[in-house]
Parts: structure tokens; sequence; C-alpha cells
């Protein structure tokens, strides 16, 4: 009897010995080079951090829908440990209280936040509490082909225009005979960079539209004046374009405004192309802006594992991030990696993060997927004619509140 006694108590202690906490790491499905990018990461931790703490990581990747796949198994109980959040959808999740508050950990590991750009940290704060890290980030800068300003011969634009000296330029090469100068979205997020640019801003502090105050009402103004005033710009799609990328690798322009997403799609499909670029910061009016696109690390707040979590969140915004960012290409968000990215080409857009603003619209209910589906396609009557700035405005006011489900 005590022989068996022994023999259960050893079993009973290697296992325990042994044991392994899963923690499961899901986002959606990237390129295959993203791909290729986390699961080196994953596995970098899984045969170092993971292997001396007891801690394996798994990605699984949600295809099809992420947010309603990821809400539905968040509410169901069977989310991930770990998960992405765009900072577009940042505050939905926020408001239904699905994220765990990082605030408590970060201050009991004195882990550094001051590495990351304050406009990212910002990003994924909710009433003054941290529910994410961005694992990178995004900005628009302005894109233009030098051989077509060489062509035409105007001088080429720099990161000191305005949004007057810029305008000019467009219009000089209208004048000498090029037909589009600019490719320009009907979305809203494209709109917002001039608005907080021209001193506008998007709500209220009671979280009300603030589009129809001056200063975000001449900004609207401008930006559809580009098209229907100026004419020197057109949408991508009435250049025979999908996306202002596609249309000025295609060269059916000769400037867009556009992400350093651009960067490996030109490379890969129109290298030569790529070769005539010039990439230089936005224009500024009364200040300089540009958006912030990200998305962040987030832990999943009914997760049993919340320290194996956060050891494993940790290592994916440090040494997972330089491992990502090298392999992905993508913009760090760390200052300290950033530091280390020698590209030339990504300079302009890692400048657009001290001055950027995320893309996000603070709103009562968190929600304001409607109310952007809602606002292109006023942007895309806009250019078309169909109704004026301030018809468009009045729309947009008479109908808010029931756009982000503040009002039935």
């Amino acid at each position: 009897m005590k022989r068996v006694l022994i023999a259960f108590l050893a079993v009973v202690l290697t296992v325990g010995l042994f044991a392994v906490t899963k923690i499961t790491i899901s986002g959606w499905p990237g390129n295959p080079i993203e791909e290729g990018a986390i699961k080196k990461a994953v596995d970098t931790f899984n045969s170092t951090i993971g292997k001396q703490k007891g801690i394996e990581v798994v990605w699984e990747p949600i295809a099809g829908d992420y947010k309603q796949v990821l809400m539905t198994r968040l509410s169901g109980g069977t989310g991930p440990d770990i998960f992405y959040v765009d900072v577009y959808v940042f505050e939905e999740l926020a408001k239904a209280n699905v994220l765990l508050p990082l605030d408590t950990y970060v201050k009991r590991d004195n882990f550094d936040l001051s590495d990351f750009y304050k406009s990212l940290i910002d990003a994924f704060k909710y009433q003054n509490r941290l529910y994410g890290i961005a694992k990178d980030f995004s900005t628009l800068a302005v894109w233009f082909n030098k051989e077509i300003f060489d062509k035409y011969k105007v001088p080429y634009l720099t990161n000191d225009e305005t949004w007057d000296s810029f305008l000019k330029k467009l219009q000089q090469l209208k004048a000498a005979g090029y037909e589009t100068p600019l490719a320009l979205a009907p979305d809203f997020n494209r709109v917002i960079p001039f608005i907080i640019s021209f001193g506008g801003r998007l709500v209220k502090p009671d979280l009300s539209t603030a589009l129809g105050e001056p200063n975000s009402k001449k900004a609207l103004q401008f930006y559809i004046d580009l098209v229907t005033k100026y004419k020197v710009a057109k949408e991508p799609s009435a250049l025979g374009s999908g996306w202002l990328g596609e249309a000025i690798a295609t060269e059916k322009c000769a400037v867009v405004m556009e992400g350093p997403w651009t960067i490996g799609f030109m490379k890969g499909s129109f290298p030569d192309t790529f070769k005539k670029m010039g990439i230089v910061e936005m224009p500024k009016g009364i200040k300089k802006a540009t958006m912030i696109y990200t998305v962040a690390w987030a832990i999943n707040r009914a997760t049993p594992n919340k320290d194996a979590a956060w050891e494993v969140l940790k290592f994916l915004v440090t040494e997972g991030q330089q491992i990502f960012v090298e392999g992905a290409g993508v913009l760090a968000s760390r200052k300290s990696i950033a530091a280390k990215d020698t590209d030339p080409v990504k300079k302009v857009f890692y400048k657009g993060a001290e001055y950027g603003v995320p893309w996000k619209v603070s709103t009562p209910t968190g929600l304001f997927a409607t109310a952007n589906d809602q606002i292109n396609s006023l942007l895309k009557d806009l250019f078309y004619q169909k109704l004026t700035v301030d018809e468009a405005i009045k729309i947009i006011e008479t109908n808010y509140n029931k756009w982000i489900g503040k009002e039935k």
C-alpha cells in the first residue's frame, strides 16, 4: 500500500511539474509573409520564455467576419486569451466589457510604456484605463510620381507644403495638360486629417457630431472642392482603379495620400513605378495632421490565465514585435524598435505618429460603423454634386444619433 501511495504521489508531482498553460492568440489571417512572421514570434516565445514559465502559445487566426466571430465567441465564453483589436472598433469592445484593463499589470511589472509612441498608447485608453498595446501602426503620407512632375515642369511636393501650396501644384499640373493630378477617396477616414489640420474636430465634448462647426465644415468643403470646384481630383473608380494605391501604381494619377501598405504592393507588382515615387508628409493647415491606423494586442477579460496572458502580451509587444516588424515590414509601435528600422521610405510614415490622430470617432454608444457608412455615401454624392456640403451636414446632424445607436 505504501509503495502504491509513493508511486501515486510521484505521478502527481511529475504531472504538476510539467503542466503547461495554453494561451491562444487570435487575429485575422494575414498574407503569407505576415503569417510567417507571427508564427516565428510564437515559436520563439515557446522555445524560450514559454519553456521556462510553462506557457505554450497557439496562434489561431479567425477567418471571415473577424469582429462578429470574435464577439460571438467572447459572449459565449470561448474567446481567445489574447486577440487583435482594431482602433476603429476599440471603444465598442471596451464598452462591451470584454477587454482586461492592463494598468495594474503595467504598474506591477514596471513595464515601460514610454518606449511607445504616445498617440498609440492613448489610442487604446478608455475612461483613462489602458486596454491594449499597439502591435504596429500605419499613417498616411503623400505619394507623387516624380517623372510626371518632371515632364510637366512642376516643382516636387515637399514636407513643408500647406494645403494652398499643395493645391497650387496640382493646378499647375492640370494647367500644363495633365488631366487628373490627384486620386481622392470618398472615405470619411481620409477626410479626418483635413478636418484636424484645418483646426476642426470630429465630436463635441458631449460626443455629438461637430462636423457642422466652421473649421470642420471648411475642411470638408475643401476636400470636396478638390473634385468639384478645382477639378484636380477624381475617385479611383473614375480612373478605372480599385483603390488609391492602384491608381498611382498604374499612373492614372500623379498624387495620392496613402499608407505604408502601398510599399509592398508597388514593390511587388509595379517595381518600375515605385522607383519614380516621392513620399512626403501630409500638407499643413493650422497644424499638421495625418491618420493613424493601428491594431492592439488585448487580453480577454474572462480568461482564467490572466498572468500567463500578460506574459505573452509583453513578449508580443517587445521581442515579438521586433521579429514581426523585421519579418512583415510593418511600422513598429515601440520607438526603440523603430529607431532600428533603416528603411528610408518608412521614415515619413514614422514621423506621422508624432502628430497623427487614431482612426476612431468617440460616441456615447461606442458604435460608429453605421454612421461611417452613411457619411461615406454622402461623400460619394458630394463628389458627383448630387447635394451641397450644407445639405450633407444637415443630413448628418439630423440622423447622427440614430446612426450611432443612441436613438431607435
